[in-house]
């Protein structure tokens, strides 16, 4: 219910905020988070002048593969972003650099063969830098990566689905780690 309330809070400010007319606000999918495991995700950008742009991204994956004899694997999440990017050229296209601030609820494990699970909230900060291709004028495909670091507070179990605990609750720690992959395919208003 926190995340649904924050997302719908970000909306609106943008909305309040920001003057969106045609040729001005651009929709995403990044597929690279597809490749996560099916995690769905969506931006939305809206040019604040020639060369900033403002946007805001969700990502949501609730799945979780495999069998009780197999193990399990999960990398399940939702996660809202609010961000800034600067683009040298021209809004939408060619190069740019962004920044973004972003919280993540999280549950992850049986990846890479290990059966710890770690389950909790993440919060911080990601540089980005990445190129916008344009195929025709209201479509484009991004390509991109960044690296986010932050806070986060956790639990350890020692298996994806009903382990022990391994972790003090309340565990918590900084963190800096490779952020988003971005293969995003954009449509621009």
């Amino acid at each position: 219910m926190g995340m649904v309330r924050l997302i719908s809070i970000i909306v609106i400010i943008f909305f309040a905020v920001l003057n969106v007319s045609a040729q001005r606000v651009a929709v995403s999918a990044n597929l690279a988070d597809m490749a996560n495991f099916g995690t769905l995700s969506g931006e939305v950008s809206f040019a604040a002048s020639r060369h900033i742009s403002v946007n805001a991204g969700v990502r949501y994956n609730p799945w979780q593969y495999g069998s009780q004899e197999k193990g399990f694997i999960q990398n399940r999440k939702r996660e809202a972003s609010l961000g800034v990017r600067y683009w040298p050229w021209n809004i939408f296209s060619s190069w740019w650099f962004g920044m973004r601030t972003q919280v993540r609820e999280y549950n992850c494990g049986g990846v890479f063969g290990r059966q710890i699970t770690e389950e909790g909230v993440a919060i911080g900060a990601e540089a980005a830098f990445g190129y916008s291709y344009m195929i025709h004028s209201k479509f484009n495909i991004e390509f991109g990566a960044g690296i986010w670091g932050g806070h986060r507070w956790y639990t350890r179990y020692d298996c994806p689905r009903c382990g022990t605990i391994l972790s003090e609750d309340n565990a918590h720690g900084w963190f800096v780690i490779p952020g988003e992959l971005i293969v995003s395919l954009v449509y621009i208003f």
